[in-house]
């Protein structure tokens, strides 16, 4: 009895470490792959510096109004929640 569980236990710790590892791992190539097809868009000249930090700004500012999207469906919650409370 002891050693199945041992067993159990051993293949579910190698099985959460391998999804572990590959999310860990997409991720990240995710984010080189993005780095390196705007570094090679900027090199050969599909891109020049003042196109390469306008779409930056622009990707910054879309990250921007996705997080301000995300937390203001809470915020409202909670005072939604205030405002019956009262």
């Amino acid at each position: 009895m002891e050693l199945t569980t041992y067993k159990v236990l051993t293949g579910l710790a190698y099985i959460t470490l391998i999804v572990i590892a590959t999310y860990v791992s997409w991720k990240k190539g995710e984010k080189e792959g993005s780095v390196f097809m705007l570094q090679y868009l900027r090199e050969n000249k599909f891109f020049n510096d003042t196109d390469y930090y306008k779409f930056m700004r622009h990707v910054r500012a879309d990250k921007k109004i996705a997080k301000i999207n995300d937390i203001i469906p809470k915020e409202l919650k909670k005072k939604e929640k205030n405002d019956e409370d009262k």
